[in-house]
């Protein structure tokens, strides 16, 4: 499925004149890491908080202010009770958060984006470490970037311009995830998607792997969202019914290509074949010929391309489960 809204990391800033015993406390009592600024931001999810250490607390805080970056996978009121419990806030004479981080999905021109945004909120604009230095917690950043949520964004991933809005950020989060779409279609120009139906046939009826298998590979590529998911029947001979699973997708890609995909799917690397896909739009089914771009002769080796092209693109922690998935399939068929 596409992501389209995530939390960034919380954060923290402290004003501290004892920099290294407050470094050393926070890395050995709340499993602390240090990194760089970049590192730092690229390695926090949204489940940790980024500690900005720094001599002074100024009106803005750059680069050259922050001594020590530290994530924690702890939330910012947890570490001041950690802190509290064992009488280290004598090591911080001042602290303030520093805005809240939203990562929006958005693909396209990413102006236009921009611009649907400033439409609906006041905006201020600009790069990201000036504005995060800049202001408070009063206010949001939202991040646009082309990659993948379900992985930790870096700053060379995000767009050039970030965006501050003084809005709490619960509350602009829940406006957000509700117009994302919206957003993501401004940037590809309200190109129209395409409702497809997927049926998923095993003879050995594992749907339940299947269903896991495809839909971790639709939300690895960020291919689009499935809608729903029901059993029904196909009819590949006359009188004769098959058990198929159905999922109802919605994309912004070709059916076409969302038929590569599948192909490449359906193989495995030895050339064993674990599933049947075959993909309807507008109730017409697409054969695996109108994917043959390539001119192959058989539907193995079109298979095999396509899965190549898939690996190419999935992480090695997304290869891994999807090969461990692949191989609870096959002890199936034995």
């Amino acid at each position: 499925m596409v992501s389209l809204i995530r939390s960034g990391p919380k954060t923290l800033i402290f004003e501290s004149s004892y920099i290294n015993e407050l470094k050393e406390y926070l890395t050995t009592e709340l499993n602390g890491t240090e990194y760089d600024l970049d590192t730092g931001l690229k390695e926090a999810g949204e489940e940790h908080t980024i500690l900005f250490l720094t001599e002074e607390i100024k009106n803005i805080v750059g680069r050259e202010d922050i001594q020590a970056v530290l994530v924690l996978k702890k939330e910012p009121d947890v570490i001041m009770c950690h802190m509290i419990s064992s009488d280290k806030m004598r090591l911080i004479r001042k602290a303030r958060t520093a805005p809240r981080i939203i990562f929006l999905h958005a693909i396209g021109d990413m102006e236009k984006v921009v611009a649907e945004i400033n439409k609906d909120y006041t905006c201020i604009t600009g790069k990201f470490m000036d504005i995060f230095s800049s202001h408070n917690e009063k206010g949001t950043i939202i991040n646009l970037t082309d990659k993948p949520l379900h992985k930790n964004v870096n700053l060379k991933d995000i767009y050039e311009k970030s965006i501050y809005i003084e809005k709490d950020f619960y509350s602009l989060f829940r406006n957000m995830r509700m117009n994302g779409l919206k957003y993501l279609n401004a940037g590809i120009g309200n190109k129209d998607w395409y409702e497809i139906e997927i049926r998923v046939f095993d003879l050995f009826s594992e749907y339940k792997l299947h269903y896991a298998r495809l839909a971790d590979i639709l939300d690895y590529l960020q291919l689009g969202l499935i809608l729903g998911e029901s059993w029904g029947k196909d009819y590949p001979m006359v009188l004769m019914s098959v058990d198929v699973y159905r999922v109802r997708f919605f994309t912004f890609y070709e059916p076409k290509y969302i038929k590569k995909i599948l192909l490449g799917m359906e193989h495995l690397d030895d050339g064993t074949r674990i599933v049947d896909y075959d993909v309807y739009f507008n109730r017409k089914k697409i054969y695996w010929t109108e994917a043959n771009d390539h001119k192959m002769r058989n539907r193995e080796s079109i298979s095999k391309k396509y899965r190549n092209e898939i690996f190419s693109k999935l992480s090695e922690s997304e290869t891994k489960k999807i090969l461990e998935l692949e191989g609870q399939i096959l002890k199936t068929r034995y």
